[in-house]
């Protein structure tokens, strides 16, 4: 198994203090407070940073902004321990202001999920796959899911 491992995902977006909030409440998780600056705020979860960055940061990484910053281009999956959590979390979720797009359901791989969009209309999943997943192909990269 390989050492690499994922050490940050971001969001960029123009509300990181209030988006950051958003996921912090909804998932109990603590700001890293030594990563904060006025571009940047970070989340722990696990050994991953959830981050939430400005606009500010495709300048500063010499990237080039897209015509239309907001919405969905990415999704980010977090996964819970058991499907109630699911349920749980995805009614946690829409009563913070999230939109559910598709109600907690079975997926044709077996896993009990439900699809979000945040406050700022990015994407996420909430989760249980169920089992140890580990070592296989991620996200069932073998049968063509998603």
């Amino acid at each position: 198994m390989s050492d690499v491992h994922l050490s940050f995902a971001s969001i960029i977006t123009d509300d990181i203090v209030g988006l950051s909030n958003f996921y912090a409440d909804l998932l109990d998780l603590e700001e890293v407070v030594s990563l904060r600056s006025e571009h940047f705020r970070g989340l722990a979860l696990g050994e991953t940073i959830l981050g939430f960055s400005t606009p500010k940061a495709y300048e500063l990484l010499n990237l080039r902004a897209p015509a239309d910053a907001s919405g969905t281009a990415q999704f980010l999956t977090f996964e819970v321990p058991t499907e109630p959590e699911v349920d749980t979390l995805t009614a946690a979720a829409t009563a913070a202001g999230a939109q559910c797009v598709t109600p907690p359901q079975r997926t044709y791989y077996g896993a009990w999920q439900s699809v979000l969009l945040d406050p700022k209309g990015n994407a996420f999943r909430v989760n249980h796959l169920g089992g140890d997943h580990l070592g296989s192909a991620p996200h069932g990269v073998d049968d063509d899911s998603v």
